[in-house]
């Protein structure tokens, strides 16, 4: 077994520029499994694995479906984020 990312692994998976650093952002969905979670980063840099029915950085996740995460926030509003470059 070998250490190295094949090429086309690596540059699928190191986009520059892609994040919006100052909001929250998906920056990735684990499916397959039950529940679905995500990995959710904070405007602080912080970031949480997060289920469906889970609060993290003051929403709620209210659901979890192929690439994009749906939030309810502190007055109710629903969100949807999806994972950038999807």
């Amino acid at each position: 077994m070998t250490n190295e990312t094949p090429s086309h692994v690596a540059s699928s998976a190191t986009q520059p520029d892609l994040l919006t650093l100052d909001t929250l952002t998906v920056i990735g969905v684990i499916s397959g499994q039950a529940p679905p979670a995500a990995l959710v980063r904070s405007s602080r840099g912080d970031i949480a694995r997060v289920s469906p029915g889970e609060t993290a950085f003051g929403v709620v996740i209210a659901a979890i479906d192929g690439n994009q995460v749906v939030l309810t926030d502190r007055v109710g509003t629903q969100h949807v984020l999806s994972v950038p470059g999807s």
